[in-house]
């Protein structure tokens, strides 16, 4: 799911929104209570961190998600939480272009009927049989992206949020920019092509934390294809590749570039929502193991910034090859567990 990163580099900010997203980023880090971006001791706290209401936990006020290949995955989710998920955090298969256009599963999984609340459905830029950004670019694989919004309308989820080309930023899936100018062509290309069929979907353009630089080199924020084409500027956000299992640590890593607390503050600048579409406590390779801290921070993040939260998903994986961050059935991690539904359970 997640590829190991190389070492975190000192926080910068993107380029291009100037001095608004500089401003944003200052009044975000004032919010959330963290320490300033130039290294400095002094920690400002905040109410709305560092209160008691806030380690008691006071409910979840946005929409929130969970991972599951059929809605009975999700539904336990729901019972345990003791409140309805929100959100079906769901993948198409990639195997090849008939999975990408999911002419069934997942789509009829979630059919209104099956599923009343909303989907976020992560989708590679071409499946695993071949592809590249110079042919998407010039639009040969359109009429598979308009094929895939027929069938988002024909099973009812023509507002689907859709997560193209996720985790770009990384070099575990094949997607990643060679060409950072003709992959946002790519990409420009693909959502024109979507919309063409299903105008009323959400793009979510979705990085991974920590990988502050492109594969091939450039800023990760050089890769973002324009507001006309995002809906949503969401961020991948697990305790690994390092963890943060101290508030300095945390701080350096939200404000990097690919850093939460950036993601956020870009969102602002640009009028845009943000999600969390993955996010959790990692006792696989790389990770915190189980650390209830990271849990209250993420808490703490989606608590202040609220109002420009578009959706968050808990991704409860238990796979011995994968983050290992399960909560649930079974529960790798009982103190990060405990915190969660002391923080994100019905109260």
């Amino acid at each position: 799911m997640l590829g190991a990163s190389g070492p975190v580099r000192v926080p910068r900010l993107a380029t291009g929104s100037g001095g608004l997203l500089v401003a944003v980023l200052a009044t975000l880090l004032a919010a959330a209570g963290l320490s300033a971006c130039s290294g400095g001791s002094h920690h400002r706290s905040s109410p709305s961190v560092r209160s008691t209401a806030l380690v008691a936990g006071s409910g979840v006020h946005w929409v929130t998600g969970a991972n599951g290949n059929f809605p009975s995955e999700i539904e336990p989710w729901a019972a345990w939480t003791g409140r309805p998920v929100d959100l079906a955090m769901i993948f198409t298969t990639r195997d090849n272009w008939d999975g990408v256009e999911s002419p069934g599963w997942p789509l009829r999984a979630f059919t209104r009927a099956k599923w009343p609340g909303q989907i976020s459905i992560a989708q590679p830029l071409w499946p695993d049989s071949g592809g590249n950004e110079r042919d998407c670019a010039a639009g040969d694989y359109d009429q598979h992206w308009r094929q895939f919004g027929r069938n988002l309308l024909k099973y009812g989820r023509g507002d689907a949020i859709v997560r193209l080309g996720w985790e770009f930023n990384g070099d575990w899936y094949d997607w990643y920019p060679r060409d950072v100018n003709v992959w946002k062509r790519c990409f420009r290309q693909t959502v024109t092509a979507l919309r063409a069929t299903a105008p009323d979907v959400r793009i979510d353009w979705t990085m991974t934390m920590h990988r502050d630089e492109l594969p091939r080199g450039g800023d990760v924020w050089s890769a973002y294809p324009g507001d006309a084409y995002v809906d949503v500027i969401g961020i991948d956000y697990y305790d690994m590749f390092p963890p943060a299992p101290t508030q300095a640590l945390w701080d350096r890593l939200c404000t990097a570039p690919s850093g939460l607390c950036t993601v956020i503050a870009q969102a602002r600048a640009h009028g845009k929502k943000f999600s969390v579409p993955e996010w959790g406590v990692v006792s696989g390779a790389g990770g915190g193991g189980d650390n209830p801290f990271f849990v209250e921070k993420m808490y703490a993040m989606f608590q202040a910034n609220a109002d420009v939260l578009g959706y968050e998903a808990y991704y409860n994986n238990a796979e011995a090859d994968n983050v290992r961050s399960s909560l649930l059935n079974p529960t790798l991690n009982p103190k990060s567990a405990q915190r969660y539904l002391r923080l994100f359970g019905a109260g």
